[in-house]
């Protein structure tokens, strides 16, 4: 079980008012690298019951099966899962925002600017999150005006088993959809 500790100032390392300035740094660098993977949607509102959602479509399911053949093909040469966190990819890295988490570009993003918000040690996607886990996600929220949401686990609909919180920038489309 993860030891809770009290959120301190000292704690967050991230200095205020830098986390867009970076995001839209490495966005850019990423996309130059060929490290990130922007997938292509459509989108349209759906409403049911008077409220109105916003669904996305994949425009092309190919990129989802290279993916996942290549993740299979990592998994089979070193006989244990393949965790893209555990070392991550250095192009997609963001900013470290505490001794326990730091942040990434989602490689395949639906949403530009699409952030993770990863622990540093492993753990299982499927388990409560902590202080910390939500001290660094405030930490991108004071930042971001955006929304951060958590897969718990694969029926939560998680790709990793590495714990990750998600973040991403409003509006979620042009016409936006007003979630306040």
């Amino acid at each position: 079980m993860i030891e809770e500790q009290p959120i301190t100032e000292r704690t967050l390392v991230l200095e205020p008012g830098t986390l867009w300035p970076k995001l839209k740094a490495q966005t850019q660098h990423a996309l130059e690298c060929k490290a990130l993977h922007s997938i292509a949607t459509e989108y349209e509102f759906v409403e049911q019951e008077g409220i109105r959602f916003l669904v996305r479509i994949l425009s092309n399911l190919v990129w989802k099966d290279k993916a996942k053949k290549k993740q299979d093909e990592k998994t089979a040469t070193s006989s244990k899962d393949f965790n893209p966190f555990l070392p991550y990819e250095q192009d997609l890295f963001v900013a470290d925002l505490s001794d326990t988490h730091l942040c990434l570009l989602n490689k395949y993003n639906v949403v530009d600017h699409h952030l993770l918000i990863i622990t540093r040690a492993f753990e299982e996607q499927d388990t409560w999150l902590t202080l910390q886990d939500f001290a660094a996600m405030w930490a991108c929220l004071g930042e971001i005006d955006g929304l951060a949401f958590y897969n718990a686990g694969k029926i939560g609909g998680a790709s990793q088993r590495h714990k990750h919180l998600q973040l991403v920038p409003l509006p979620l489309a042009p016409e936006g959809v007003n979630i306040q």
